[in-house]
Formats: C-alpha cells, sequence, structure tokens
C-alpha cells in the first residue's frame, strides 16, 4: 500500500511551535504594513512609501550582513550568483531581538480550562487541558539606515503615529490566536531615547535606532491532565462497591435510619425542618438516598434524591400538604408601625385552640420602633357562625422583627382594649394532614425507613 501522502496542513517543520518566533513574524508583518510616509515628488506625484523591516537573524551589526542577505537579486537574473557591489536599499531597518521577562504582577487565572492542537501520528487532533498564561514583556532594538534628513523626520512621525497608542495584532500557536501588543516600553534607562540619530562615516547615511516593547500572553498546558476535545462526561457513578474476599454482593449490607425525630408537635407549611439518619453499608460509602412523603391518600411525592449524602437535610414543607385555612393576622398599634410585613404561621394544639405557643414565625419582618403590639386573628368559620375576630393576642417587637407571641392573659398589665379575648379555637377534624417522611435506598428500595404520623398545619 502506498504511504498516503501529508498535506501542507499537516506537514512539520522543526521551527513550528515556536512561541518567540511567532511573536517575531507577526511584529514585522504589522511594522512591514503600518509604517509609511509620503514621499513628494513633484505636485501631481505622492509616493507611499512603506518602511522595509528585516530580521537580524545572526545580530550582525555590519553592513556586509545586510548586502549579503537582503540587498541581492534571484537566480533568474544572475544564477545563484551574487551581484558584485554595493546595493544601500533607503530607508531599510533590521530588527534585534533584546531579551524577554515575565511579567509577574499581572498573573491572574493561574489555571484555566483551554485547547489546542496536538499532531498524532500526521493527524491534528484537538486536546483540552489546564493552561497557565505567562505574561511577557519581550523588547526589540531597531537600527535603520535612512538617506535624508526629511525622510528621517517623517518616519520618526510615523512611529509616533503608530506605536503612541499601541498596536494589536494576533498570531497562531498550537493551533491558538495568541493576541500581543506593541507599543513605546513604560521606561528607560536613564540617557536612552526613544529615537536617536547618527551618521555613518562611509556611507554618509543617518541611522536611526529606536525600541519597541510586546506584551504577550505563552500559554502553558498541563499534559498529564490532557483529555481529547471531543470527549465527555455523560455519567457521574455513584455508590460503588468494593468487595474483597470476605464481603461479597452475596454478604452486601446496607443500613438506612432515621434519627429520632419528635411527632408529638405539630409542624407549620413554610417551615423548615432537619432531618436526620444514619447510613452505612459494609462494602462503599452510601452517597445515594432518596427522601420522600407520603399523604393521606396513599400519594408517594419525592421530597429529594441526594447524590451526596451529607446525613441530613434541611426540608421546607411546602404548602399545598395541608388543607388547613390560616387566620388573616393585622398588628395593631398607633405607635409602632409595620415596615416590613412578617410571615407568621398559626399551628393549633391537639384541641384546636390556639394558645402562647401556637404560633411559629417564618419570617420576623420589621418595625419602627420597639414594645408590644396587638394582633387581630380572622378567621371565618364554617356554618352559620361567620367570621369571628380574637384580638386578644400580643406580640414583642422590636426594629428587628417578631421576638415573641403571647396570648394575653399569660401577661400582666396588657396596655390594649381587648374585644374579643376567647382562645381562637378550630372544630376538629378542620385542621392539618398527617404525612408519613421516608427515606430509601435508590439502589436497593427495600432499605428504607419512615417516621409515620407527622401532622403539618
Amino acid at each position: 500500500m502506498a504511504e498516503e501522502q501529508k498535506t501542507p496542513l499537516y506537514q512539520r517543520y522543526n521551527y513550528d511551535n515556536i512561541f518567540n518566533r511567532s511573536v517575531i513574524a507577526g511584529l514585522l508583518y504589522l511594522l512591514n504594513h503600518k509604517l509609511t510616509y509620503e514621499q513628494v515628488w513633484d505636485d501631481n506625484t505622492v509616493e507611499t512609501v512603506t518602511v522595509p523591516f528585516a530580521y537580524n537573524f545572526a545580530h550582525a551589526k555590519d553592513q556586509r550582513f545586510v548586502q549579503d542577505n537582503y540587498t541581492f537579486f534571484g537566480r533568474e537574473c544572475f544564477s545563484d550568483k551574487f551581484v558584485d557591489g554595493k546595493f544601500d536599499m533607503c530607508p531599510r531597518f533590521m530588527m534585534t531581538y533584546t531579551g524577554s521577562q515575565i511579567d509577574a504582577a499581572n498573573i491572574t487565572n493561574r489555571f484555566v480550562k483551554g485547547k489546542y492542537m496536538k499532531d498524532e501520528n500526521g493527524v491534528l487532533t484537538s486536546y483540552t487541558a489546564f493552561m497557565y498564561s505567562i505574561p511577557l514583556s519581550m523588547t526589540f532594538d531597531f537600527e535603520g539606515w535612512i538617506d535624508t534628513l526629511d525622510t528621517a523626520f517623517k518616519i520618526e512621525q510615523a512611529i509616533r503615529d503608530t506605536f503612541y497608542k499601541n498596536q494589536t495584532f494576533n498570531v497562531l500557536y498550537r493551533g491558538m490566536k495568541i493576541g500581543c501588543r506593541a507599543g513605546f516600553p513604560e521606561s528607560y534607562t536613564t540617557g536612552e531615547k526613544t529615537v536617536s540619530y547618527s551618521f555613518e562615516q562611509d556611507s554618509q547615511l543617518i541611522k536611526m535606532n529606536f525600541s519597541l516593547a510586546v506584551e504577550a500572553y505563552q500559554p502553558c498546558f498541563d499534559e498529564s491532565m490532557s483529555i481529547p476535545s471531543d470527549k465527555k462526561i455523560e455519567h457521574f457513578a455513584y455508590d460503588p462497591d468494593v468487595f474483597n474476599g470476605s464481603v461479597t454482593p452475596l454478604t452486601k449490607q446496607v443500613k438506612l435510619k432515621f434519627k429520632d425525630f419528635d411527632t408529638s408537635r405539630r409542624y407549620a407549611v413554610g417551615e423548615t425542618i432537619t432531618l436526620e439518619w444514619i447510613a452505612e453499608s459494609n462494602s462503599s460509602d452510601v452517597y445515594t438516598v432518596l427522601l420522600y412523603y407520603i399523604t393521606s391518600d396513599g400519594d408517594k411525592h419525592i421530597i429529594e434524591c441526594i447524590n451526596r449524602d451529607h446525613h441530613f437535610y434541611d426540608w421546607t414543607i411546602p404548602a399545598n400538604i395541608s388543607n388547613f385555612v390560616q387566620p388573616t393576622i393585622t398588628f395593631i398599634n398607633e405607635n409602632i408601625e409595620v415596615v416590613e410585613q412578617p410571615n407568621v404561621v398559626v399551628v393549633p394544639d391537639s384541641t384546636g385552640y390556639v394558645n402562647s405557643d401556637s404560633f411559629v414565625v417564618i419570617d420576623p419582618g420589621k418595625f419602627n420602633g420597639s414594645g408590644y403590639i396587638q394582633m387581630s386573628l380572622e378567621y371565618l368559620c364554617t356554618g352559620k357562625s361567620g367570621v369571628k375576630i380574637h384580638d386578644g393576642y400580643i406580640a414583642d417587637v422590636t426594629p428587628d422583627g417578631i421576638k415573641a407571641i403571647y396570648y394575653y392573659k399569660d401577661l400582666k398589665n396588657v396596655p390594649f382594649v381587648i374585644t374579643n379575648g376567647k382562645r381562637l379555637k378550630y372544630k376538629k377534624g378542620s385542621f392539618g394532614e398527617e404525612i408519613c417522611i421516608g427515606i430509601t435506598y435508590p439502589n436497593n428500595q427495600k432499605i428504607m425507613d419512615e417516621i409515620r404520623n407527622v401532622l403539618i398545619i
């Protein structure tokens, strides 16, 4: 079978994926397209000249290097032979890379997810890994030769126009687009100038020097954490069993049991209660449990399926469980006003009476003063009784809300006029819903425990 021919996209060279080389090439492209000036030949002829820039590969400072590498003609004219003599192309500039420095003060996110390309058997594959962006400040020195002083001034002006407010460009590195910013360095050593001039003794050319700084971020990937970008996590496995010689699937044991729960008191809808339990297994950590409740009509309702078991759950009792009709509560006091309405629910005792301990404060609200404030409970009775109003309940409040609520006979010297001091009473059977709260192990729902006869008002 003939060897598959690689397309240019998959060809690899020794100079691929060199960060400095990519930035240098990007800066050269920017300079050779952005830096221009106008050359006026006569009234009707104005030429826009693009200043040529070349890289100083050998860091040579002599003219011979420039002539041998940049000012010769091609093979078509001279059959691979250089032209004897001296060719001075003016203006021209050489760029020299002088080094880089890590700008540690600008390091932000140390590890973020990033994508890059990796060559695997001649095929480019996208990988995802944690990436560390290293902020770099790369400096470049430029040396140019110019024929006239007017041209030198024009080029200096063009340099200021182009780089005073920075120029941005993008380069390709490992399949990623890297943003770079070029501009004058923020600081110089004493005695140096942004642009300086001198005269070459031999050629009588004007020599110009200036410097630029490039801000870039080199991405570094943690190869040990890399995964192909087309792979994804679809499911998480919980409760993995670890079996050995003594514990087998046949001898696996899981235990679920609620801790002590007070079923003697009544709970109000909207109230948050804490459910606690014990979960044990001889082959794994029990991470998954299912909480539910069953109403008196036999319907089963899911509370929560917990995938990370902390052995407790704070459950806010939903309002649709109970058919109990809450009385309308009104706060009465000429000197204290309600700023934020409290949320108070009533939980009658087993005989149906509303006493001092029959109130559950869900939200204490806010008031503009402190002291006692009278509460009026308005309740619509069934039958011929109609609406009943009981104003014999007192709340002790502060600006931060209700502290406590009392039946007025439990206090002394109540400073309010009580028109109906009888305790509000609900008829038996007109309030409350008994439910059963349960917990089970989803992998084996025969393993379960329940709390029965929980009365919800």
